[in-house]
């Protein structure tokens, strides 16, 4: 029969796929849930913290200031604990004022030494531009006005205000930044509603303005009537974040603009402002200069306050308002100590409080809760800060003993009346009434912050414009220092800037032909082009990966989907464009004996098992079957190329390799679409500019992956967030799993999860990743343009080392050539994937064959050209080098330390002797060494096999015979405390990655193969270097028999599997394009047989070369510790840590005798101990940090859509809710029906239907009924007209512009957000039916069309936009993408 007719009834039996619970496929509904409360108690945590924080730091802040100045009133002090009657008042202390000015300074100081000691990090360790003289001194100038203009206000001003008055002055420090956003933000924008913009704007400067009229014309104090000073000098701090490139300021912007970022600046500049905060403190202050250097450490310490007591309240009152000392009444004057730790506990919470506001403001803007978490709390805080300040002020005024607990009693808290009556009226007479004012321009001035476009997880240099806070003024510096515009769009001509760091910089020209043409819109956005190698990769493999596929073309339908129809043709934040290439190393049948034309050779297996896979991978995604229409068959001078069109419209290619005409191998692969995909589709348009190209390319994003990869597209989402957020990255890749069964899976279970807690985690930290796994990494397509990267990578191996570096780890070797170029390599541990790992023995020593030499070749490569690694890449230091290189002596050495591990594990857990321990461990080895040397591999793996076996055994009894040292000894002997530490580390990583706990109990595979892993691997690896072949997935060899008969397989194009598909053929331009690459970089190699010695016996020659050397360093590390150890009764440490105390009791001279006996520490522990505990503390600590990385990058990448607005929903709230469920929509809508669904919403369900019998027997019957619905409903099946949903946008189009009511109850939308999809979905129908040739718009209750006996030719096309034009193919769509 027929592959479309009915099947017969005895096989219409099916099998839908089932929900696994391990891979990919895992459900993260939960983890989803727990995410998003996580998420809202941060947005509570963080907004708590921002907001207490700000307005202790503030309060702190007037407090102490207003404690420096000497003309103060004296303070009254609480009598109810002196035991004295009448009224106290403290007389002002020099020592006091003096300490409270240090403090200031103090508090000045702590942000300025984190910029100084970030910017020496930098300079030293980071490879950044030197600003010109020019910026240097612009940047000088404003900084230091800034700091002046800060000393007045602190030493001058705020001491003759009271703290009410203080406080609202906070509000008006942004004169300049207002009248700035007035001239250069809003000037050229005065028609239609932004007139009304500037208009606000005109009356914030106005209001701004006011201040320095009122308070001055009302006081006759010098410090106050000059108040306007002091706050125009501090605004000139952030005049640069609100300055556009207008022409008049253009030059001073771009000149001071010049540089990235201004460490070099600030590694002079912090302690010269901190300099001239001090020296312009003690001069405004007024004391002698001197005093304040002679007298430090008397303020610092206890000393007398002078208290005076008056006998009535009376003469109190008369004392504080008369100055003639004359008239004072009849007092006694006395002391008190001061309180020793005032100070310090007030400088203590000014600079934690400043210090934790912006670490957590930081945070919110990081994971993108800046509008609540940031924005309200940062504009709150001057509002609560003023009704704080005069609450506790009052509080004093009225009760001297009111904060007695709180402050002490001699310091002056200065309020604005002593009662409410006087705080009234003195409100009215000082014109407070305008600070609402004052505070609504602040907010107005920084309305930037409550609209954030930084990306996700963006670094501190895009989000803020100095780089560290100002602790005096926090909440002011926070909003304004918050950068207006993107650093993306600001910088966006740095790249290409001139050598020469005192060039200026050049405007671009314009114009669509000229060299730095402006980019198009489209050229911005993320396209991803998905590139994996394929070889020999079994059914299963294959399906893991075509799976990952089809979910990643639906998801980017679904965003193009919501792009075109809910969004009006604005993307959501996470639209990417997609195309998928595959490329099939050896897929071609070249035996003469199965190939009768060379010239149209059969595919392989292999290539076959892919075409079946196709559509069982869909029908496992989609629980439906997908009928993905046949490939197109194009012929290549590479061989051939077979295309599909996925569900979601997104191109699948599949190249064919055929080696007699290409370069085989991963690594040729890779250069193929390299050259192909950036070489030949970027740089040989015709239709881009060169900045169009340079910006395209930095956001074209290449996703190498293996054959048998299981991934989610949210694990490649997080990887492109990194990419935006981050632009010196060249390369991210993600957490791997291994997937599979049996033993050797379980040991890769654990190994690969510490190497990435710890290792990669480490890494990413101190320094950058050295290897970006191939099987899931995404890089960017401009660094691997860049110079010394791809040309580098065409590189044949011609030397023995270079074949091991190059070919046997490419994708280390990759990663080495970015980093040498300049580019940072990151890990994201919340991207994961999964890959089938070796399940044998045998296979996994293979492959770790081939990764041992590559990993050491690569990492001696970068520590041999460590300085100029050092000078080109920011992420590397010279701290992280030796970190590497401590690494590698440990990898070196890591075969005699585990033999001496042995020796003296066998000591401890058998009580034999030393040499009979070394001599057990010894000849193992030497037999494997030998057998290395002069046995085939297949039998070097059965002896390392066994000798593995028998060292499993060995280390359960080690581990039981350490679990009963420690027992004996305690915990807190050498062994056992480094033993537990280790345990309790990878515990506590384990715990601090809660998906991944149950990896913990494969370590204890882990451990008893450390000996077979460490050392019998290592020398498995070193001894076989020349052999440079796969190891893994080899195929079996056809052997050469004469007289079998030919057997010649049909020609790829004529093959029956293939028969429905069309034939299609490359432009001209490609073929030229592949004919002139593979002549250059692709040709096969053809090697003579003498050439082809000569390269084994230059592999051979390494191979002894190394293997000698290898051996020897470990056999004198051996050597030299073992000699040691035999000597540590003279040359062992004493364990301070819990001795052991012993009494003996001599009879014969009737003695008591009482000694200690420490725990010896021996030079095998000592080493151990020294060498790796450095190393572990190092990773935990980096663990720690990289782990709180990843929460924000998680907490970034979830939306909270629990809560919904009230009454006050506006259109831009719906517009904006809208987007935000747009691909949840359009997901919903062009997904397929499943089994059975489609029938499930026209009929009831069976399991509803009720027997008519009694009562009794309705749950018998009841569940008879539901046994007996999967059998009426498969006749049900068979005899309806099956509808054909293989095309996504097919299925949103029909359901979204048919005439069938949607149920969005489901998705949690306000009513408005509802009311405006009807409106879109409304036009879209409009627009469709006025389209000519459009989709017609479905009648209500209609079917999909059903499956044509025709095949259907689906055609692309370059432009990148969604075309709705009807194909004359039986309805079918003709989509352009």
């Amino acid at each position: 029969r027929k592959p479309r007719d009915k099947p017969p009834l005895w096989d219409t039996f099916l099998d839908p796929p089932s929900k696994k619970t391990s891979g990919s496929d895992v459900d993260w509904k939960k983890l989803q849930f727990f995410l998003k409360l996580f998420k809202l108690c941060v947005y509570l945590l963080v907004f708590a913290v921002v907001l207490g924080s700000s307005v202790l730091a503030n309060l702190i802040y007037l407090y102490m200031a207003g404690n420096t100045g000497s003309n103060l009133p004296r303070a009254q002090v609480c009598s109810n604990y002196l035991l004295r009657d009448g009224e106290v008042i403290a007389a002002r202390n020099k020592l006091d004022q003096i300490a409270w000015v240090w403090a200031l300074i103090f508090a000045f100081a702590a942000p300025e030494l984190f910029t100084f000691l970030r910017a020496l990090r930098i300079t030293m360790f980071k490879r950044e531009r030197r600003p010109t003289g020019l910026e240097v001194g612009l940047v000088t100038l404003f900084e230091l006005l800034h700091v002046v203009g800060l000393a007045l206000l602190t030493f001058t001003l705020l001491p003759s205000l009271d703290v009410t008055r203080g406080a609202m002055l906070g509000c008006c420090v942004c004169f300049v930044p207002a009248l700035l956003n007035l001239l250069t933000g809003t000037r050229l924008k005065w028609k239609s509603v932004d007139s009304l913009v500037f208009g606000v704007s005109v009356l914030a400067v106005i209001a701004l303005g006011s201040v320095f009229l009122v308070w001055p014309s009302q006081s006759n104090v010098l410090e106050v009537q000059l108040l306007a000073l002091p706050l125009l000098l501090v605004s000139f701090r952030w005049w640069e974040n609100f300055a556009n490139t207008q022409e008049a300021i253009a030059y001073i912007i771009r000149t001071i603009r010049c540089t990235r970022s201004r460490y070099h600046t600030y590694l002079y500049l912090a302690p010269l402002k901190v300099v001239v905060f001090a020296v312009v403190g003690f001069l405004l202050h007024g004391r002698d200069f001197f005093q304040y250097f002679t007298l430090f450490l008397d303020a610092w310490r206890p000393h007398l306050i002078t208290l005076v007591t008056y006998g009535d309240s009376g003469a109190l009152n008369t004392t504080l308002a008369n100055s003639s000392i004359n008239a004072s009444p009849p007092r006694v004057q006395f002391s008190m100590q001061s309180s020793p730790n005032a100070v310090v506990y007030a400088l203590a919470l000014q600079v934690g409080a400043a210090y934790l506001c912006h670490i957590f403001g930081k945070f919110a803007c990081k994971i993108k809760i800046q509008v609540f978490s940031y924005a309200l709390p940062l504009s709150l805080a001057g509002p609560v800060t003023v009704c704080m300040a005069t609450v506790l002020a009052q509080l004093r005024a009225a009760d001297p003993c009111a904060l007695h607990g709180l402050l002490p009693d001699y310091l002056t808290v200065q309020a604005l009346g002593g009662n409410m009556e006087e705080l009234g009226q003195r409100s009215l007479d000082l014109a407070l009434w305008l600070w609402p004012l004052w505070w609504l321009a602040q907010v107005w001035t920084c309305l930037h912050i409550w609209q954030p476009h930084n990306d996700k997880n963006a670094a501190t240099e895009k989000l803020f414009v100095c780089p560290w806070y100002c602790a005096l003024l926090v909440d002011q510096c926070s909003m304004m220092n918050r950068r207006i515009v993107d650093w993306s769009e600001e910088y966006l001509a740095i790249k290409s800037v001139p050598t020469d760091a005192r060039d200026a910089v050049q405007p671009l020209p314009s114009g669509p032909n000229a060299n730095g043409g402006t980019p198009q819109k489209n050229d911005k956005v993320p396209h991803l082009i998905v590139c994996a190698t394929m070889w020999h990769e079994t059914e299963d493999e294959m399906m893991e990966f075509l799976k990952s596929i089809v979910r990643l073309d639906e998801d980017q339908c679904a965003r193009r989907l919501a792009r075109t129809y809910l969004n009006v043709d604005k993307a959501d934040d996470e639209y990417y464009e997609l195309e998928t290439h595959i490329f099939f190393d050896d897929a071609f049948v070249l035996d003469p004996r199965q190939c009768e034309n060379k010239g149209s050779p059969p595919v392989n297996d292999y290539v076959k098992t892919l075409t079946r896979t196709i559509n069982k991978a869909a029908f496992e995604v989609y629980g439906v079957d997908i009928r993905i229409e046949p490939p197109t068959k194009v012929e290549t001078p590479y061989g051939g190329r077979l295309e599909w069109t996925l569900p979601g419209r997104t191109q699948m290619v599949a190249h064919l390799k055929n080696k007699d005409k290409i370069r085989h191998k991963k690594r040729w692969s890779q250069v193929m679409y390299m050259y192909y995909l950036l070489g030949y589709k970027i740089m040989e348009r015709k239709d881009l500019s060169p900045l169009s190209k340079a910006v395209k390319a930095e956001n074209t994003f290449i996703l190498a992956l293996d054959g048998d990869i299981d991934f989610r597209p949210h694990a490649v989402q997080l990887l492109i967030d990194r990419m935006k957020a981050v632009e010196e990255l060249g390369a991210a890749c993600g957490r791997i799993h291994p997937v599979g069964r049996g033993p050797m899976v379980w040991y890769q279970n654990f190994e690969y999860a510490i190497g990435h807690w710890l290792q990669k985690a480490t890494e990413h930290v101190i320094g950058c990743v050295l290897c970006s796994p191939g099987c899931f990494s995404l890089f960017r397509a401009s660094a691997l343009m860049e110079n010394s990267v791809m040309k580098r990578y065409t590189l044949i191996s011609s030397e023995a080392m270079k074949m091991v570096q190059y070919d046997q780890g490419e994708d280390r070797w990759l990663c080495t050539l970015l980093l040498k170029a300049g580019y940072r390599v990151e890990y994201c541990a919340a991207s994961d994937a999964y890959t089938h790992a070796p399940e044998s023995f045998n296979e996994f020593y293979n492959q770790r064959r081939r990764w041992v030499p590559s990993t050491i070749a690569n990492i001696f490569d970068i520590l041999a050209d460590a300085d100029t690694v050092v000078k080109k890449n920011n992420s590397i230091s010279t701290m992280y080098v030796w970190y590497q290189g401590m690494l590698m002596i440990g990898t070196v050495l890591g075969p005699g330390t585990i033999f001496l591990m042995m020796v003296g594990a066998l000591v401890a857990v058998f009580t034999i002797n030393i040499w009979t321990a070394f001599l057990w461990n010894f000849f193992p080895l030497l037999i494997f060494i030998l057998s290395c040397v002069y046995l085939k591999q297949k039998f070097q793996l059965l002896i390392a096999f066994v000798i593995s076996a028998i060292y499993c055994l060995v280390m359960m009894a080690v581990l039981i015979g350490i679990t009963v040292q420690i027992l004996e000894d305690g915990p807190l002997a050498p062994a056992s405390m480094f033993f537990l530490l280790v345990a309790v580390q990878i515990t506590i990583a384990g715990f601090m990655h809660p998906q991944e706990f149950w990896s913990l109990l494969c370590g204890v595979i882990y451990y008893i193969t450390i000996p077979s892993m460490y050392m019998l691997l290592m020398i498995f690896s070193v001894f076989n270097m020349n052999d440079v072949s796969w190891g893994t997935r080899e195929a079996p060899v056809l052997k050469d028999d004469d007289d079998e008969g030919r057997n010649y397989l049909p020609g790829w194009l004529d093959d029956p599997l293939f028969i429905n598909s069309d034939l299609g053929r490359i432009p001209l331009q490609e073929r030229r394009f592949w004919q002139d690459v593979i002549k250059k970089y692709l040709k096969p190699l053809e090697l003579s047989r003498e050439q082809k010695q000569a390269m084994d016996d230059g592999l051979k020659g390494l191979r002894n070369m190394i293997s000698f050397a290898f051996v020897m360093v470990n056999a004198i590390f051996v050597l030299i510790v073992f000699l040691l150890q035999l000597k540590k009764e003279f040359l062992h440490l004493n364990w301070p840590i819990d001795p052991t105390d012993f009494v003996t009791f001599d009879r014969s001279n009737l003695q008591v005798n009482i000694y200690r006996q420490y725990k010896e520490l021996d030079p095998i522990g000592l080493c151990f101990v020294i060498f790796f505990g450095v190393i572990l503390i190092i990773q935990f600590i980096a663990m720690l940090f990289h782990r709180f990385a990843t929460m924000c990058q998680l907490l970034a990448s979830t939306s909270v859509d629990w809560f919904r607005s009230g009454g006050q929903f506006t259109d831009e709230d719906a517009a904006h809710e809208l987007k935000g469920s747009a691909v949840n929509i359009a997901r919903n809508l062009q997904r397929p029906k499943r089994i059975f669904e489609e029938y499930d919403e026209e009929e009831n369900h069976y399991d509803e239907i009720m027997p008519s019998g009694g009562s009794d027997d309705a749950g018998e019957h009841r569940g008879s009924m539901v046994r007996r619905q999967t059998i009426i409903r498969l006749q049900e099946t068979r005899n309806r007209q099956q509808g054909d949903y293989s095309n996504l946008v097919l299925n949103f189009e029909r359901r979204f512009l048919g005439e069938d009511e949607l149920n969005l109850k489901g998705l949690a939308l306000n009513r408005k957000s509802v009311m405006l999809f009807q409106q879109r979905r409304s036009k879209a129908k409009v627009d469709a039916a006025e389209m000519p040739g459009g989709t017609p718009t479905p009648k209500p209750g209609t079917r999909p069309p059903l499956v044509p006996e025709v095949p259907k030719r689906v055609s692309f096309s370059p432009t990148v936009r969604l075309s709705r034009q009807v194909y004359e193919n039986d309805g079918y769509e003709h989509t352009e993408f």
